[in-house]
């Protein structure tokens, strides 16, 4: 949100990805905002820090505070970045990540002058000193994953013939509401998947639970026995 968009928007600014309060030069430039609610992330000059306290702010991602004259790039909702995307970024540059973040390919090293993490970063093993040299702020989580991960959003349910076809040794990254079915054997289950990095909710018989406790290495959900 420009200049203009907060001028137009008037004394409460809600319902937006991103807030961009940069242009403000002092706390008067702020005086006119009473409320923020409802928006992804609220970008801010680090200096004004206590005008931003004095506004009623809720249901927000996060707040950022931006250097003084800093320039930004910042990239809001579901974000897939190569690695090497990272790598060439601007040294002038600090790089605003906002919800979910997928870094699909190694990073060997950040061009960019920082990050900042306002959600969920997912990286692969390996990535981990060049990210977190650059990482200043970190407002959510960080995980790094197994090559060629699949990702599982929303509602799905996996039966013994899926598993089948599936690749011997694949990870999971669960942040739906999955269902195994009853056919699904303990070695099947075992055979196909090597992690589950869980950050939504799976429903299995029983006897699969202890398994998918000893595979799920990252878990920030729940396993649920679904047996009447």
């Amino acid at each position: 949100m420009s200049e203009e968009n907060v001028a137009q928007a008037g004394r409460h600014i809600k319902d937006v990805g991103v807030v961009d309060l940069r242009y403000a030069k002092s706390i008067e430039d702020l005086a006119d905002i009473k409320s923020i609610s409802d928006v992804g992330v609220i970008l801010f000059p680090e200096e004004l820090i206590g005008a931003i306290g004095r506004i009623d702010i809720h249901d927000v991602g996060g707040i950022v505070p931006v250097p003084a004259g800093g320039k930004v790039n910042c990239l809001t909702g579901q974000t897939r970045l190569k690695g090497e995307s990272l790598q060439t970024g601007d040294s002038d540059t600090t790089l605003i990540l906002v919800g979910q973040t997928f870094i699909t390919t190694p990073v060997v090293s950040v061009g960019y002058k920082e990050i900042r993490v306002v959600g969920q970063l997912f990286a692969i093993r390996g990535s981990e000193s060049a990210l977190s040299a650059k990482i200043t702020s970190l407002t959510g989580q960080n995980f790094y994953l197994p090559q060629d991960p699949r990702f599982i959003m929303g509602e799905e349910t996996f039966t013994q013939e899926f598993l089948e076809l599936l690749p011997d040794g694949t990870t999971f990254v669960i942040m739906g509401n999955v269902h195994f079915a009853a056919d699904v054997t303990r070695d099947m289950l075992l055979k196909k998947l090597s992690e589950i990095v869980l950050m939504g909710v799976i429903n299995a018989p029983s006897n699969l639970v202890p398994a998918l406790q000893v595979i799920t290495k990252d878990k920030m959900g729940e396993i649920k026995s679904n047996d009447a």
